[in-house]
């Protein structure tokens, strides 16, 4: 479980982001941090999980995004396909930080991420409660409405 993983952090390591990884309870840990982002990605016998938080900027307020086996016991062979699953999500995410198309928009109380995942383009933004996340076909869609600029390491 998280070889797919594995790889993707190696790239990003490659691509100059400072990875470190660690080991809390039954979880390899990989930390990264880079201009304006914290990200967490954690790989174990139970679960594998990711963690990103994108740093409060001015008036722009931090934003966090999670992606999580926490519903599917993964040690179970029959919830197996949920976590390869996730697991292809998350390494979507990682690769688009590292190939730059992982983006930011910070406005007046707005920060927004949009990012390629698979066949379709994710946007994130945080909203009065809650953490919105929706899908749309081109990155024009997901990029509406903001000025976004990749992350660097």
């Amino acid at each position: 479980m998280g070889s797919e993983i594995d790889h993707v952090m190696a790239r990003l390591g490659e691509r100059g982001f400072a990875v470190n990884i660690e080991t809390e309870d039954e979880l390899r840990v990989y930390r990264v941090s880079g201009k304006g982002f914290r990200l967490r990605v954690g790989i174990g016998p139970k679960g594998i999980l990711l963690e990103f938080v994108v740093n409060r900027d001015g008036e722009s307020p931090e934003l966090r995004y999670g992606i999580d086996t926490d519903l599917y016991d993964i040690s179970d062979p029959d919830q197996r396909c949920f976590a390869d699953e996730i697991q292809r999500d998350i390494a979507f995410f990682l690769d688009a930080l590292g190939d730059g198309s992982l983006k930011v928009s910070r406005g007046r109380n707005k920060t927004v991420i949009a990012f390629p995942c698979a066949d379709k383009y994710v946007r994130v933004e945080r909203g009065r409660v809650f953490t919105r996340r929706q899908e749309y076909e081109r990155a024009s869609g997901a990029e509406a409405g903001g000025v976004f600029q990749p992350f660097g390491p």
